[in-house]
């Protein structure tokens, strides 16, 4: 028997992640949320998104939807800072650092007892190395804002890429991204403020006709095979377990063992991977908990 670890769950030929912004507009939220309900009700197909929420920026209405958003597994969660005002780089103290990239975890945990904020989204841009080395004792990557395509061999876990929704772009400028994600095995990351069905360009806005085009290529392109959609903390946690895990298969009469050795945290590092094995001319794909041996019969 052999077997490999896929690039990508699901042994996708890429991975696209949306990402939004700050946590706290309403409408837009709750319109995210029916359009990726529809296409589930349509399709199958779950979309999901990330919440990089910033802490003092969420109501008590927000919270209220976004507990109901977190159970339906729409959504889960990155830190986006107290209060947006911090830059991680050499003009603000390592101290004040220190205590937003805490604080911001802390929280939001305590805000979200079932959620963990496992991943960071430095807020305004500007951050490097200085910022990140003390993100790094708190997260385990972090979203920059670089505007770029990830590829899973180059990626540096405090400076993922990014592209950015705007209401200038329209919707095969969406699709293009996702396009050559798949044609390059890479890992599209969207930063997303608001969706709306106006003509107002702040905080990066996605007009909504653009937005529902982009999901329904989405589920198009996750039923064919192409692309895996996934959060940002799901996309961190498989990219990062199969960059360093081993898969090991074992006989042992008649029956194999296959097991996912990963050196990683198992506290954290527990996202199933998805391994392909071939035998007698057979193959099959299987998802396998890191550290944990599964028996299987061909």
């Amino acid at each position: 028997m052999k077997g490999t670890i896929c690039k990508y769950k699901n042994d996708a030929k890429c991975a696209f992640t949306f990402t939004f912004d700050d946590g706290c507009y309403g409408e837009s939220t709750s319109w995210v949320y029916e359009i990726f309900k529809g296409v589930y009700e349509k399709t199958g197909v779950k979309l999901k998104a990330t919440s990089a929420q910033t802490v003092n920026f969420i109501s008590p209405n927000m919270k209220a939807l976004w507990d109901k958003l977190f159970l339906e597994g729409y959504f889960d969660l990155c830190a986006h800072s107290m209060d947006h005002c911090l830059c991680y780089n050499e003009s603000t103290e390592a101290e004040k650092l220190h205590r937003d990239a805490e604080d911001s975890r802390l929280h939001l945990e305590k805000m979200y007892p079932e959620m963990r904020a496992l991943t960071y989204a430095t807020p305004g841009g500007g951050s490097n190395s200085f910022g990140w080395d003390i993100l790094k004792r708190y997260y385990i990557a972090n979203r920059n804002g670089n505007d770029r395509m990830n590829i899973p061999t180059e990626i540096d876990w405090y400076d993922i890429g990014t592209f950015t929704a705007m209401l200038k772009r329209d919707s095969s400028e969406y699709i293009e991204e996702i396009n050559k994600a798949i044609a390059c095995g890479g890992w599209c990351v969207q930063i997303n403020h608001w969706i709306t069905k106006l003509q107002e360009d702040k905080f990066h806005a996605q007009r909504y006709d653009t937005f529902v085009d982009q999901c329904e290529y989405l589920a198009k392109v996750s039923l064919s095979g192409d692309c895996w959609v996934a959060t940002l903390n799901e996309a961190v946690l498989y990219l990062q377990e199969a960059e360093v895990s081993q898969l090991k298969i074992q006989e042992e009469n008649g029956r194999w063992i296959l097991t996912v050795d990963c050196p990683l945290d198992g506290e954290i590092y527990n996202y199933p991977l998805t391994v392909r094995i071939s035998h007698q001319g057979k193959e099959r794909l299987l998802d396998l908990l890191p550290n944990v041996p599964t028996e299987i019969r061909l």
